[in-house]
């Protein structure tokens, strides 16, 4: 791609290695070009992160495309803004249709433009065009699953939205992988003369674990050559992640280049055997991933499945299913589970209680009810039923203590409303 000579990240230099010294201060400069960012108007960010400087033919038009920029983001802002309280206020078949149809919106302009970098290249173009097309395809699968949501059981709903997002991550990576493997003979066609002037380097980082950043130093020769009587001065398409050239300064090699755009020059990356088989397995292995999935679906094994979590009563929402999904507690289990083993042939009852304050001890938490007429409990499973916290809770009479008037409801079960749902005929002691 063109050598942009503006770009503040890109640095010159006519040293095919790099020693410590230098490669501490491509790092610091790294660092200080993103603090100097932090105080800089976002409308401003091309020209600051990538150098790219826009032409004007007056202050006015100037203003005119800065106050589009600056509608356009709060739009942005508002509109991502809308989804987050759509999942707030658990609307989520409404957020379900607008974040696919933006999704598909945005592929389908990626796929049209090809650009998804300030910079363009040949080689992110491809990319970027594959992306664009999973994404519009992507966007259009989950819409198509979500008219279909109620001829769906729970888990089915689940699984086939993994089997579209690991089905089309698999074919892009997998399309990308092809046509990088055979982007010498059918993209960059052209063979041209070129000569080394000097080397681009730039940093580039990535986050791992423990938040420790990882960085890396890419490098591209700096080429000048001549196609079809016009002169170049260009770098690879993908600059290569080490911090010295294999490329000797002077020294004059064949390139491959775009001839539709001559300044596009295909880097030895591109087409690396490691690369391109880790790409491919990748994008086999997500395949292989949805189709199995896929077939345990049209199997029918996913039909009595449950998605035992949090989001459960949503993806029952999204079903068209308005029931609750909390699990039923009935007299029959109570009292098979706790009565029958610890107070057999005694009554028993129930009352929805709230926390009044719980009081760390050795061995657990002691659960204090805002009602006294409730013994203590203590928790040993390290659980603290913070105060406010209202518990269904199940309870026998303590005989002894029931002339006090305190602490006679001895409970020996108690339950979270938001989890479960009481279906018994049992109530409050009522003397």
């Amino acid at each position: 791609m063109f050598y942009n000579r503006d770009n503040p990240q890109w640095k010159f230099s006519e040293n095919q290695s790099i020693s410590d010294e230098e490669y501490y201060q491509l790092t610091d400069e790294y660092n200080e070009l993103f603090r100097d960012l932090l105080h800089a108007d976002f409308r401003d960010m091309n020209e600051k992160l990538y150098g790219i400087k826009e032409q004007y033919s007056s202050p006015e038009e100037k203003e005119r495309k800065r106050k589009k920029q600056l509608i356009a983001g709060i739009f942005i802002m508002i509109g991502f803004a809308g989804l987050v309280l759509l999942l707030i206020f658990k609307q989520l078949v409404i957020f379900g249709y607008c974040a696919s149809a933006l999704l598909t919106v945005f592929g389908i302009s990626m796929i049209i433009s090809g650009r998804g970098e300030i910079v363009e290249s040949t080689s992110k173009a491809i990319i970027n065009r594959c992306i664009g097309g999973g994404m519009a395809v992507g966007g259009l699968a989950v819409i198509i699953l979500m008219l279909l949501r109620t001829r769906l059981a729970e888990a089915e709903f689940f699984i086939l939205l993994f089997v579209i997002v690991f089905g089309i991550t698999g074919l892009s990576l997998l399309l990308i992988t092809v046509l990088k493997a055979v982007s010498g003979k059918i993209i960059y066609t052209e063979e041209v003369s070129a000569k080394c002037a000097g080397y681009i380097r730039y940093v580039e980082t990535s986050e791992g674990s423990n938040n420790r950043r990882h960085i890396f130093i890419m490098t591209s020769p700096l080429f000048n050559y001549s196609y079809e009587g016009v002169q170049y001065e260009a770098v690879y398409d993908e600059f290569i992640a080490k911090k010295d050239s294999d490329v000797f300064l002077g020294e004059t090699v064949s390139l491959r280049v775009d001839p539709k755009h001559p300044e596009n020059i295909k880097s030895p990356v591109t087409t690396h055997p490691g690369a391109i088989i880790f790409q491919g397995f990748m994008a086999v292995a997500c395949i292989a991933v949805a189709i199995g999935m896929g077939l345990y679906v049209a199997a029918g094994s996913a039909k009595g499945m449950t998605v035992e979590t949090e989001w459960s009563p949503l993806i029952n929402k999204i079903n068209g299913d308005e029931t609750s999904s909390k699990t039923k507690v009935t007299d029959e289990m109570i009292e098979e589970l706790y009565v029958n083993k610890k107070f057999p042939g005694q009554e028993w009852y129930y009352e929805v209680v709230t926390v009044a304050e719980n009081e760390p001890i050795s061995g657990g938490v002691r659960i204090i009810y805002d009602d006294d007429s409730f013994n203590t409990v203590i928790n040993t499973d390290g659980t603290e039923d913070k105060p406010g916290k209202v518990l269904m809770v199940y309870y026998v009479i303590d005989e002894e203590l029931l002339a006090t008037g305190k602490h006679y409801k001895r409970s020996f079960a108690k339950g979270d409303p938001e989890l479960f749902e009481y279906v018994g005929s049992h109530g409050a002691y009522e003397g």
